[in-house]
């Protein structure tokens, strides 16, 4: 999957690996043996538990680039099911309860098979069977071959790994899918996870067929009860459950109006589970007064991070970004926001790895301080003049005018309102002009990003487990059907080149020096610029057990199958 973006936070590039199983065992081999265990005591007929949303989200379809949304991934987790899970350990495991095996079964061609569970049924009754595979790889391949309802292109928000594919087939009643790979794919275990139930997409569609609630059916634990948008969202038991069911019968999704109103849900019983995007210092405090409560802070596997938009005509020059990026006191911000909250974070020197994973490399050390010299240079280099505090472009619609940009990002952020502000004074010291406009997720994500409706933005990207998720983000925005995550309008033929190579690359070491390769010219280029790995802060009613936060785009109901009342 794509990484995500996450009220604020996209995951980028990483598809989205919605949880499965709590635990999962590997054989020798690379086969993983099902788990057909009876449920414990804690399985309960009565009882809910409700979690806090503060993302909107247009559609229910996360695998496309307008519905890539983490907290759209915390319920997906519970309604499609997937492969691979990436546990709150940060390891991939199999999803036993779909999967009876699986097993990478030759290196050329890489081919992989999956032994599926024969009594895996969607909530409706239809089987999950190879026919669901080959739809899944058929709409996310970037191919022309194949079309959405109506003759569309699929709107896929990343194609890495299944445009690498060279056939699906089913056996075995459907029950085994192999799947043989045109070029190694070292991230592999990303694919199909979560899957799209295929027969009701080719009645309803792809891109928009799930935007109605009613057609998203199971494939998972629970199926949606009720729903209105933007308000609630009910999950209930599914009833066609062919596996170990859920323990807690009632899962109750609840949005909240800001970040900073959910420890005041928690204090009133109105939330049980809590998981801000935006963490401040005033928000951890109060939530951790809050009686009978557990918390855990943990760094992301997402970063905070400014977008230029390549479209702008004056974003376009490279000497622009740079001169932004040398003006940006990164270090400043992160010592007014998030702080306090997670000490010794700095700022952030890669893009596609962060500092907790193997092969990060700190990319960015000419950046490691503002330079408002440079940056003025760099302006002045273009033939521009500073007229009463700010520089005046000598070409394009705003000649004569003072250079003016607007940041976006979402609103009800405290952190990100007060990163902007940071960010307009900074500017303004290095003659840039700022203007901010935000506006709410769907907008943000679902409209302004995707067309280009914007000049620099802020947001996080939310990793997986697996590094080829960046691919669909930097890969040259010309390749539309590959790099629909793309957002700045960026094209490199070199890191293109290596994102590709990386994503096919034999063992993954050789992946990661690939994309530490990319990530340099990335920050040659200032094609983004990354402020800092986020901290996580999880809080959550003591009634509950079973919470294991995870920092990566599975979030906090990776195993919402094992939650349960105490």
């Amino acid at each position: 999957m794509a990484l995500m973006s996450r009220g604020g936070r996209l995951r980028t590039g990483a598809t989205v690996v919605a949880a499965v199983a709590a635990a999962a065992g590997m054989a020798a081999g690379g086969t993983a043996v099902a788990a057909r265990t009876p449920h414990s005591t804690h399985f309960a007929k009565t009882g809910s538990v409700t979690v806090a949303l503060d993302e909107t989200f247009p559609g229910f379809n996360v695998l496309t680039s307008t519905d890539n949304n983490y907290d759209l991934a915390q319920v997906i987790n519970a309604l499609w099911p997937s492969t691979f899970i990436t546990t709150n350990k940060l390891t991939v495991v199999p999803n036993t309860q779909l999967l009876e095996s699986v097993k990478q079964v030759s290196k050329n061609p890489q081919t992989i098979v999956y032994n599926l569970n024969p009594k895996a049924v969607w909530s409706d009754g239809v089987p999950i069977n190879a026919t669901d595979f080959i739809y899944n790889w058929h709409a996310q391949s970037g191919s022309s071959k194949w079309k959405d309802k109506g003759g569309k292109p699929y709107d896929d928000a990343s194609t890495s790994g299944y445009n690498q594919i060279a056939s699906v087939t089913g056996s075995n009643g459907g029950h085994t899918v192999t799947v043989k790979f045109k070029t190694p794919f070292a991230d592999w275990k990303s694919l199909f996870s979560p899957i799209v139930p295929a027969h009701i997409a080719q009645k309803v569609g792809w891109n928009t067929g799930f935007n109605n609630w009613r057609n998203v059916i199971s494939g998972a634990w629970y199926e949606i009860s009720k729903y209105k948008q933007n308000q609630f969202l009910v999950l209930k038991r599914n009833p066609k459950y062919y596996s170990t069911p859920a323990n807690i019968p009632t899962i109750n999704f609840s949005w909240v109006s800001t970040d900073d109103s959910e420890p005041t849900g928690l204090q009133s019983g109105e939330l049980d589970v809590i998981a801000p995007a935006s963490v401040s210092q005033s928000l951890v405090l109060q939530a951790n007064r809050v009686k009978n409560t557990d918390h855990a802070v943990i760094p992301g596997l997402e970063f905070e991070h400014f977008d230029f938009n390549e479209a702008n005509p004056y974003l376009a020059k490279v000497q622009v970004r740079q001169a932004i990026a040398y003006g940006t006191d990164r270090a400043q911000m992160i010592a007014d926001t998030v702080g306090s909250m997670l000490k010794g974070t700095k700022p952030l020197g890669n893009r596609m790895l962060m500092p907790n994973q193997p092969g990060y490399v700190n990319n960015g050390k000419a950046y490691a301080n503002p330079n408002p010299n440079k940056a003025k240079a760099l302006l002045e280099s273009l033939g521009w003049k500073m007229v009463g505090g700010y520089f005046e472009p000598n070409y394009g619609p705003e000649a004569g005018q003072p250079l003016t940009f607007t940041i976006s990002s979402t609103t009800g952020n405290p952190i990100r309102q007060e990163t902007e502000q940071l960010f307009q004074a900074q500017m303004a010291q290095i003659g840039i002009k700022i203007n901010i406009q935000n506006y709410d997720a769907s907008t943000l994500f679902g409209t302004n990003l995707p067309t280009g409706q914007y000049d620099i933005t802020e947001f996080a990207w939310v990793q997986t487990a697996f590094v080829s998720g960046n691919e669909s983000i930097y890969c040259s925005y010309t390749l539309s059907q590959l790099c629909g995550a793309n957002w700045v309008h960026y094209a490199n033929a070199t890191v293109t080149k290596l994102v590709i190579a990386g994503a096919s690359a034999v063992n993954p070491q050789a992946e990661i020096n690939d994309y530490n390769r990319a990530d340099a010219i990335l920050w040659k280029d200032m094609v983004t610029l990354p402020l800092y790995q986020k901290p996580q802060y999880y809080a959550w009613t003591n009634k509950l057990g079973g919470i294991l936060p995870n920092a990566s785009s599975s979030g906090i109901t990776w195993n919402i199958n094992d939650w349960y009342l105490k």
